[in-house]
């Protein structure tokens, strides 16, 4: 996601300016509420789930007033958002081997994983499934969930390049997509399970079309 990404606020509200992480600037605030605010969010949805996740249950949690958390964040979809990218990002990074290879198979496995085992799955399935019905929370999910993690694989294919294991010629959107189409398709139509040799079949399929000669 571009550094300092501007996107329109709900309500009619100033835009909201977003760094890389995804967080907003703006506005001075204190750090310390902020984080309570997002440590309570990302606790809450991986507990309840979206369906059941309130801005009241967040205010409790974290001691700051619902009336500050809706200052900060144009909607409960955002405040949602925050605490899941906060909670799960850490878990999803790549690691940095050398190998091609083995850090996108194991990128991939966690990945699975989290969606299999953990309420994330069900959690980004229901936000996909609200923003058809609410643009702004489509929005939101895209430029803090997906936009983020595409540039993660963006950057994860050059060094790829850079380090000579992979092609220069090819275009890394259409491989991200190649990759992770499928795994948010099982994940949303439940046509197949989402299981852990996914990660390696996948990278099986799209790896030697890419690989240096």
């Amino acid at each position: 996601m571009e550094e300092g990404r501007r996107i329109p606020s709900a309500g009619g509200k100033s835009p909201i300016v977003l760094t890389a992480a995804g967080r907003r600037r703006g506005r001075p605030r204190s750090e310390r509420a902020q984080r309570a605010v997002i440590d309570a969010a990302g606790e809450l949805l991986l507990e309840v789930g979206l369906e059941r996740f309130t801005i009241d249950a967040v205010a409790a949690r974290s001691g700051v007033s619902k009336a500050t958390i809706y200052k900060w964040w144009p909607s409960k979809g955002a405040v949602a958002l925050d605490g899941f990218f906060h909670a799960v990002d850490p878990k999803t990074r790549f690691p940095d081997t050398g190998s091609v290879r083995e850090d996108f198979t194991a990128q991939l496995r966690r990945l699975i994983r989290i969606l299999r085992t953990t309420p994330a799955g069900r959690i980004i399935a229901g936000l996909i499934a609200e923003g058809q019905r609410d643009p702004t929370l489509a929005a939101e999910f895209r430029h803090r969930w997906l936009l983020p993690r595409r540039q993660l694989a963006a950057e994860f294919l050059r060094r790829g390049q850079e380090r000579g294991e992979l092609r220069t010629d090819f275009d890394p959107e259409v491989v991200i997509d190649q990759v992770y189409g499928p795994i948010y398709h099982r994940l949303l139509s439940g046509h197949l399970p989402l299981r852990d040799d996914l990660a390696t079949k996948l990278v099986d399929n799209v790896l030697p079309a890419i690989t240096a000669p």
